[in-house]
This record gives C-alpha cells, sequence and structure tokens, in this order.
C-alpha cells in the first residue's frame, strides 16, 4: 500500500513532528511504501537526523502571506502544482492528513479527493473550526463555530476584521473536508464536535495522537522531591489559573512551572508557586519531571491525549486531570489517575493533598497510568487501526 502523509512538522522535538515520526514507523512492514509531505522548511539540523535518511520526505513550505492565501482559493499556485505532482507520482493508496487544520491549503484537499487514493484527516487539536485553536472561550468549551458559521468568530469578539480572509478559507475548507472519506477522532468528545461539523457518524474511527513510549530510551534514577510540576502550554485553555487558584489555597506545597514560551515570573504573585522558563528536553526538563511527586495537568478544553500527559504517564508520574475530552475515555478517578470534574477547584486541591500523603496511592496510580500508555500506543494495535482505515472504500 503507497501511503502518503502531509503533516506541519517532522522534528524530533516537536510534538507534531513525533506523531508522525512515530506513525512512520508503525506504517512501514507489510511492503507498504511511505513518503512524508513536510508543509514547512528544512531545519538546519536536517544533516544531522537519521529520520530523512531513513525516510522519504519532501519539504512543501506554504507560503502564508495573505496575498499568497487569497491566491490559493483562485488558482493553482507554485504549491498547489507541487503538491498535484507528488500524489500524481506517487499514485497514494491512501492520503492522511495529519493534522487537519487551519495550515492546510483547500485545495490539497481537492487534489487528494481527486485522485484514487482514500482521503483521511485527522484533526489533532479544534483548529479546524476554532479560530482560537482549542474550542475554548470564556472559560468555557466552545463548539459555536463548528457548524459552519464562522462569523460568529467576529460577533463573539474571539478575533477581529482582520481575520475575515482566514474565516473565509475555514467556510471554503469546510465543504471540501466534508467529501473526505473518513476522519479520525482521539475520543467521544470530538465525536460529537465532528457530527457538528456535518461528518457522519460512520464516517468517524477512533485513533489516537499516537506517542512514541520509546522517546526516552533512559531515563535517569528518580529522586522525588517536594513540588509538583506543570508543563507546556501555560494559558487559559490549559488550567493555568486554575493552578493559581488551587496554590494560593495550599500554601505548604510547592508548584514548579515550566513554560512552553516565555511567562514572567511576575504572573506569580505566590511564593509558593515558582516559574522556571527555557528549560526543556534538551536541557533538563525529564530530570524535573520525575524528580516531581505528582504532575498536574488542569486542561479545560476537549482535549486529546496531550504529550505532555503521555510524556508524564512515560516517566511513571501521577497525574490529576479534569474529566473533559479524551480524559473521560480512558481515565478512572484513583485508578490510572486523580480525575477531577471540570472547575472543581476544591476537589482538584483535595486530589493534590492526598497524593502529597499518599506514597502507596501515587505509586499505584503512577503504574496504572504508565500501562495506559503503553495499551493505547501498542504498535501492533495502532497498525490495525490505521489499516483498517487505509482500505480501499467498499463498493
Amino acid at each position: 500500500m503507497n501511503i502518503l502523509l502531509v503533516c506541519e512538522s517532522s522534528h524530533l522535538y516537536e510534538s507534531g513532528g513525533r506523531v508522525v515520526r512515530y506513525i512512520t514507523q508503525i506504517l512501514k512492514r507489510d511492503e507498504n511504501k511511505v513518503k512524508l509531505i513536510v508543509l514547512s522548511e528544512k531545519r538546519d539540523d536536517y544533516n544531522l537526523d537519521n529520520f530523512y535518511n531513513e525516510n522519504e520526505v519532501i519539504f512543501l513550505p506554504v507560503r502564508q502571506g495573505l496575498w499568497n492565501r487569497f491566491s490559493r482559493l483562485l488558482v493553482t499556485t507554485k504549491e498547489i502544482r507541487e503538491f498535484t505532482d507528488i500524489v500524481n507520482n506517487f499514485q497514494p493508496d491512501a492520503i492522511h492528513f495529519a493534522s487537519f487544520d487551519h495550515t492546510k491549503p483547500s485545495q490539497f484537499l481537492t487534489v487528494a479527493k481527486n485522485s484514487q487514493a482514500k482521503v483521511i484527516l485527522q484533526p489533532w487539536t479544534m483548529h479546524f473550526y476554532c479560530t482560537q485553536g482549542f474550542g475554548f472561550r470564556n472559560g468555557k468549551q466552545c463548539s459555536l463555530c463548528a457548524n459552519g458559521n464562522y462569523w460568529k468568530a467576529l460577533s463573539n469578539k474571539c478575533t477581529t476584521i482582520r481575520a475575515i480572509p482566514s474565516l473565509i478559507e475555514k467556510s471554503i475548507t469546510h465543504k471540501k473536508a466534508l467529501k473526505a472519506d473518513l476522519f479520525l477522532s482521539s475520543n467521544s468528545a470530538l465525536d460529537s464536535i465532528l457530527n457538528r461539523y456535518g461528518v457522519a457518524t460512520k464516517k468517524i474511527q477512533r485513533f489516537p495522537i499516537a506517542f512514541d513510549y520509546t522517546f526516552l530510551k533512559k531515563q535517569s534514577e528518580q529522586n522525588e522531591e517536594d513540588y509538583f510540576i506543570f508543563y507546556g502550554q501555560a494559558n487559559a485553555h490549559k488550567g493555568l489559573q486554575v493552578l493559581m487558584e488551587v496554590f494560593s489555597k495550599l500554601p505548604d506545597l510547592k508548584l514548579k512551572i515550566y513554560p512552553m514560551a516565555y511567562l514572567s515570573p511576575d504572573f506569580s504573585r505566590y511564593k509558593n508557586i515558582e516559574i522556571i522558563n527555557g528549560v526543556n528536553w534538551q536541557n533538563g526538563l525529564s530530570t524535573a519531571i520525575l524528580n516531581a511527586k505528582a504532575v498536574l495537568m488542569p486542561s479545560l478544553w476537549s482535549t486529546s491525549t496531550e504529550y505532555a500527559l503521555c510524556e508524564a504517564l512515560l516517566m511513571k508520574k501521577p497525574v490529576v486531570i479534569f474529566n473533559v475530552g479524551v480524559h473521560k475515555d480512558i481515565f478512572k478517578n484513583r485508578v490510572n489517575a486523580m480525575v477531577v470534574e471540570p472547575d472543581d477547584i476544591k476537589s482538584f486541591s483535595e486530589a493534590i493533598v492526598e497524593l502529597d500523603q499518599n506514597n502507596e496511592l501515587r505509586n499505584y496510580i503512577a503504574e496504572s497510568g504508565y500501562k495506559t500508555l503503553l495499551d493505547i500506543n501498542n504498535p501492533n494495535k495502532l497498525y490495525k487501526q490505521l489499516i483498517s482505515g487505509y482500505l480501499p472504500k467498499e463498493s
């Protein structure tokens, strides 16, 4: 089978790139041929990465200037011609858009659909319908634009009139996307959003945001210290304000925040909350996670299996989470995570205190969470799920 993956990144230290790398690794069996189209420029470390020696990867940067985006809606631009040539030459049996979001030119969907390939779209976040990206507004989950009325983003002040070209692109992409053969959904909450988007239930198949659990081949010895940790995007939909409120009520417990992007140390006025900028996987983040008592993941959007969550489970750290998105499908309270109903600050605080005081519970949840991660991302299971989705439609 010839399989074409269309993605934004293939970089080792970006979550999207790691997803695609793992999918590529999984698919390269049974004489399948896998080709990647990466819609970005080559990185400086391209020649140092064996992934590109072992796989066929084509970099096809998509110009994002306003005139370029407008032109692609009307004429066959350079990117569309190159994409068409790749599809025609490779003759894929399946074209898998991983992910499906606002960065993919709508004409790519037309080219894919006009080929003989089966077209598969896999949303990772809510960018495919949401201007803000995570289906989250005013502290609550939001799917108002999912049915195609993108002008609500203006009336609800999610964006400004400068984004009108983007809203037009979303509308055009929406109509073309509904012609795809299959949507891969990571959880039941996303199923419902896709239904609102116009996707028939029979065209939705379950598949996670695949996580390569061999990412950290060797872990240093755990030296548990007396703190909890949050890392990743430090913003509203990830529940950062929740942690501020929780730890304001827990002055004797310590929280360390490792934000993905710079966050002013003055963001928190509480002495028990420390903001540590500039630390990533290449300079100490894994050690910081390993030494924490637990990882706090108070995401409030209809979340997928976020990589920060998967990384915590991989390192056998107990997690405290809200019962949203994929969490509803894969976690049970006090079994493989501490699960709290959304915005229940009191219960979230109590879960942290209990983990702080109960070493046996921490270890039990950590081990169960680790087993959950391995089960979801078992390569044999993932391979069967993907291939069943790629198979030609029954005539």
